[in-house]
């Protein structure tokens, strides 16, 4: 626990309610640098929140530049959160009142920000600039390659534009993806969500099952056929297809397919 980072969040952070609470949760877990590597589900359970609610504020405080999420950045592959304590104004002096204001007892509060709070964010334009329009297509050009099923390009391309990733998340959500395509064998058939339905959900938050990867290089058909793992049985030219004609890792003479 940093009580510095936190003294720091509570005072510069320019959020409040429960984006807040979570970047409070965050510094507790943090060192001084305000690094920290704690499970989503963890910080559901200390933030008395659903863990996709979770997820869901750790992307709004990313896009906010307050925090940082190195995919497999920690220790044994987990996720490393970093509080950007530089977008909080850290380090920076405020500027000392003026004597007269500390005088003045009835000038109402000022509307703009305090000295050395970060000023608040611009609100979104209606219509997307043409530089933003062109960094979304941009970058979904490097998504949509990558996605295995494809189908409802426009659907997707609308969910991508409303997430508008940045570089960082968009190289996370990429990183995600290969493990998620090469664990959960998503080979782009009716068994793969839609890329749409990916994006809504943000799914590259998702933590992989730990048996995912065994149960794909261990299925049960090859297992009954008496091959030790996948390759064993394709090495073999056995395949669900065609499992039944083998017993104890050899092909059944007779047996029809």
């Amino acid at each position: 626990m940093s009580v510095r980072c936190i003294s720091q969040v509570l005072e510069k952070s320019r959020h409040a309610g429960t984006e807040l609470l979570m970047l409070v949760v965050l510094a507790d877990y943090s060192d001084d640098e305000g690094n920290s590597y704690p499970a989503v589900a963890s910080l559901a359970r200390k933030c008395r929140m659903s863990t996709r609610n979770a997820r869901f504020i750790l992307v709004a405080l990313q896009r906010s530049g307050e925090l940082r999420v190195i995919q497999n950045g920690g220790p044994n592959g987990c996720n490393r959160y970093r509080i950007v304590l530089s977008a909080l104004g850290v380090g920076e002096p405020l500027k000392p009142a003026s004597p007269l204001k500390r005088a003045s007892a009835l000038k109402p509060t000022s509307a703009t920000p305090e000295a050395g709070f970060p000023l608040p964010l611009k609100p979104t334009s209606a219509e997307p600039s043409l530089n933003r329009q062109r960094t979304v297509n941009g970058h979904f050009g490097q998504f949509w390659p990558a996605y295995p099923r494809k189908v409802k390009k426009k659907e997707a391309l609308k969910a991508f534009e409303k997430i508008n990733p940045t570089p960082e998340l968009l190289n996370q959500m990429l990183a995600a993806l290969r493990l998620q395509v090469k664990a959960l064998n998503w080979t782009g058939d009716r068994y793969t969500p839609h890329a749409s339905t990916w994006l809504n959900g943000e799914r590259w938050l998702d933590e992989l099952p730990e048996s995912a990867t065994k149960s794909n290089r261990h299925p049960q058909w090859a297992l009954d056929a008496g091959f030790a793992n996948v390759d064993e049985a394709h090495n073999e030219r056995c395949y669900e297809r065609n499992a039944h004609e083998f017993r104890d890792g050899k092909r059944i003479t007779g047996v029809q397919a």
